[in-house]
């Protein structure tokens, strides 16, 4: 009875690791919070979920601030590393954009 209850722990430790393999960026990419407008102390008003990365990609968050104030940030999927780490000045306003590459990370 006991050599079935360790043989039943240590599956179920394999299979949680495995899993968490899978979520933390494993073989099968990175999880990443999807939300195509998330406004300040409001959250997400177009929340679509998650996006999954394939090689190459990363999770990103790109915040729109004018005068100061956030005003609206958009988070997914990239889809090429072009589109991480930059910052860009117009009128309306300033992009910058930030990338991670782990679990909801840019939450």
């Amino acid at each position: 009875m006991r050599i079935v209850f360790s043989d039943v722990f240590t599956l179920l430790c394999l299979l949680g690791a495995s899993y968490l393999s899978s979520v933390l960026g494993g073989a099968g990419g990175v999880i990443c919070r999807l939300c195509n407008l998330s406004i300040p102390f409001h959250g997400c008003l177009l929340d679509f979920g998650t996006c999954k990365t394939k090689p190459g990609q990363y999770c990103i968050k790109e915040i729109h601030v004018k005068g100061g104030i956030q005003w609206y940030a958009i988070q997914g999927c990239t889809e090429t590393q072009d589109e991480c780490f930059k910052r860009i000045t117009k009128p309306s306003g300033i992009l910058s954009t930030h990338c991670c590459l782990y679990s909801l990370c840019n939450l």
